[in-house]
């Protein structure tokens, strides 16, 4: 079934530093790269907190689609949010003007899309015009990729490892039912609505996994000495390879104790009712 749709999006009103420091990276030399440039998740919706990290959306014109100066502004821009976020573990999603006609819903859901917010154009708004095939569309892809990377986590020893994986491994279970929402509606959602909106399809027990990542995310907090913000904030390759190896902060022994047998028991008896409810 085809489905079109135009989605508004509005600009960021926020005065927050990433939002501004991007802005005016694009008009610096950049502009003519996008048809538009687009904050979601917390950062979007300005409910940022120490774990945030920062989720932006390039919808590039074509003809400028893998060019060295679209890689030039991806090098510069993600030093702007390694700096916002040192411990950020992705980078930019990115599709194509062109791509709006054919839209990967799949790759990035457009229901995001109606909570995100205008980095570039600084105009009152836009209107995107999307049309995507959702009977082609691959809702389960998605959630098993993540159960699976999820799996061959499950006897990390988190006293032995970082921060910036212990983030990574946190954002994936945070996922989950945002995930699970669209393998069973054939549907995307916007990941803060989707905790409520599956929350009641399972147990207490089952359900305990995601009330205590939640925890950890509300009391996220870490310092960094000067070194480590000077490796972390760097886009280089090499530099992020050693801040995801041996130069963020370890977790501490409190925070190692709470992600106990308990803690992998709970996760993996979640994964257990997802699979059996979806397949």
């Amino acid at each position: 079934m085809e489905v079109s749709k135009k989605i508004e999006i509005e600009p960021s009103c926020s005065n927050v530093q990433i939002i501004n420091s991007l802005r005016n990276l694009i008009v610096s030399k950049y502009e003519h790269l996008f048809f538009a440039v687009i904050a979601h998740g917390s950062v979007g919706t300005g409910e940022i907190v120490p774990f945030s990290d920062f989720d932006g959306l390039l919808i590039v014109n074509d003809e400028y689609v893998d060019s060295k100066l679209l890689n030039e502004f991806k090098k510069k821009s993600m030093n702007l949010i390694y700096r916002f976020d040192p411990l950020q573990h992705h980078k930019w999603f990115e599709i194509s003007k062109s791509s709006l006609d054919n839209y990967p819903q799949d790759y990035f859901p457009n229901e995001i899309l109606s909570h995100s917010k205008l980095i570039y154009p600084m105009a009152s708004s836009i209107t995107l015009d999307i049309t995507f095939n959702n009977s082609n569309v691959d809702y389960k892809k998605g959630l098993f990729h993540i159960i699976s990377l999820l799996e061959l986590q499950k006897e990390t020893n988190w006293e032995k490892e970082n921060l910036y994986q212990l983030k990574s491994y946190l954002s994936k279970i945070m996922l989950l039912p945002s995930l699970y929402y669209s393998a069973k509606s054939s549907r995307g959602i916007f990941k803060k609505d989707s905790f409520e909106a599956v929350k009641n399809e399972f147990t207490e027990q089952e359900w305990m996994v995601i009330e205590s990542a939640s925890k950890i995310r509300k009391e996220w907090n870490y310092e960094l000495s000067f070194f480590q913000k000077k490796i972390m904030s760097n886009e280089h390759r090499l530099f992020r390879k050693l801040t995801k190896l041996v130069i963020a902060p370890k977790v501490s022994k409190e925070l190692a104790i709470f992600l106990n047998t308990e803690f992998k028991m709970a996760l993996s008896i979640f994964i257990s009712s997802i699979k059996k409810n979806v397949l």
